[in-house]
């Protein structure tokens, strides 16, 4: 006997709820951008020439930093805060033209072209530090490193994270 009202109570209930509607979104408002989750896919929306350094910290199992910070050639910069920084979300800045082009000068000075594109190893708890740099008349280099980093790589990554890490309101210690 409870049967059958249990299934008129769903009847009723069902219909109901098919017909309520999420408000739409008003006329004139863009839906918001997706952002890249990796440098694979950085940047979007502009030509490879236009960027100069794409710098990406990512998250461990811990409170490791984790943004993304894409460097373009007249010194505007596209900052994305993920976790663990003081600025989260997508912030737009800028740098001197001469740091970008430091940035890029210490890029050869380090060899960086010459890099393998991994230095990873079999534990997934450590944060890694992406970089690709795109430097004029090259393809763009890309490395991931979290283990087993050579010494010019290690001094390159301290000398981009002592100047990109205040962008993310992170002093360098960090």
């Amino acid at each position: 006997m409870r049967i059958p009202f249990y299934l008129l109570g769903l009847a009723v209930v069902l219909p109901a709820c098919a017909q309520h509607t999420l408000p739409s979104q008003p006329v004139g408002v863009k839906p918001p951008v997706t952002r890249p989750r990796t440098v694979s896919t950085i940047p979007i929306h502009t030509l490879p020439r236009d960027t100069a350094l794409v710098f990406q910290r990512t998250l461990c199992y811990g409170t490791c930093p984790s943004y993304t910070a894409t460097i373009f050639r007249d010194g505007r910069v596209a900052y994305v805060g993920e976790r663990f920084v003081p600025l989260l979300g997508t912030r737009s800045d800028s740098l001197p033209q001469a740091t970008v082009m430091a940035l890029l000068d210490e890029a050869r000075r380090v060899n960086f072209t010459t890099l393998q594109p991994r230095y990873t190893g079999n534990v997934s708890d450590l944060p890694s530090t992406i970089i690709a740099v795109y430097l004029p008349g090259q393809h763009v280099h890309r490395v991931e490193a979290n283990q087993g980093i050579p010494d010019n790589l290690k001094s390159y990554i301290a000398y981009l994270r002592d100047r990109i890490d205040p962008l993310a309101g992170l002093n360098a210690t960090k």
